[in-house]
């Protein structure tokens, strides 16, 4: 059952399936699907590309014919059309599914991806296609600190959070400082630029990293 308001899309954490104490929380763009080399393809159809000067996209997409930095609308637009075409734009991150199916035999699972909850349909569709169909997805454009406080009403046990942005790691820890957080982010390009994480935070550079170290936090004692 999936719910859809101004903010958010699929279902009420109340009605989240628990079958374990522990949880995994993941992000989903650069996390389980790929999205900036998707976005690089996008941009190239319309003669602009991405630099990777620093950690952000406003002046970093630019113009290949005039040099120009696209304006923030135009890169809104621009994402909004790869959401609205992620079906055929977006593929799994390498080894992603494998190493879900695994935990989700130790912890429950949950996708909390942050976009436009119009575009729930499309990602379900999409992670169902891709093997993932019984993990269940929110789409927010809410906090996701607030959402996993919530979360934490109901699983007792280890939470994990894995997200690509340090802002929303941090927005985690802020709300919830007992839940570990996991950096992961599966294209390199950015990586030179990345802020400062939040202290304690693990990084993991592929999802053979990511799965250990995840197993490590919710399930030690089945290591």
């Amino acid at each position: 059952m999936s719910s859809m308001t101004d903010t958010t899309a699929g279902p009420a954490v109340l009605e989240l399936p628990r079958n374990h104490d522990a949880l995994i929380v993941l992000d989903v763009d650069e996390v389980v699907l790929h999205f900036i080399a998707p976005f690089q393809d996008l941009l190239a159809s319309f003669g602009a590309r991405l630099h990777f000067d620093s950690f952000k996209m406003t002046g970093n997409v630019r113009s290949q014919s005039t040099g120009a930095a696209l304006t923030g609308h135009e890169l809104d637009r621009s994402t909004e059309q790869l959401f609205r075409e992620q079906e055929a734009r977006q593929t799994l991150v390498e080894g992603a599914q494998a190493a879900i199916e695994r935990l989700g035999t130790r912890c429950d699972v949950v996708f909390l991806t942050a976009m436009p909850p119009h575009h729930y349909e499309p990602r379900r569709r999409l992670l169902d296609r891709e093997g993932l169909a019984h993990r269940p997805m929110i789409a927010t454009q809410r906090s996701k600190g607030a959402l996993i406080a919530e979360m934490r009403q109901r699983w007792s046990g280890p939470i994990a959070f894995v997200d690509d942005l340090p802002s929303n790691l941090e927005g985690v820890r802020r709300s919830v400082p007992d839940v570990h957080l996991l950096h992961l982010m599966a294209d390199q390009n950015f990586r030179p630029h990345l802020p400062p994480l939040p202290a304690g935070t693990f990084e993991a550079t592929d999802w053979v990293e990511a799965e250990n170290i995840l197993r490590n936090l919710v399930a030690p004692q089945d290591a």
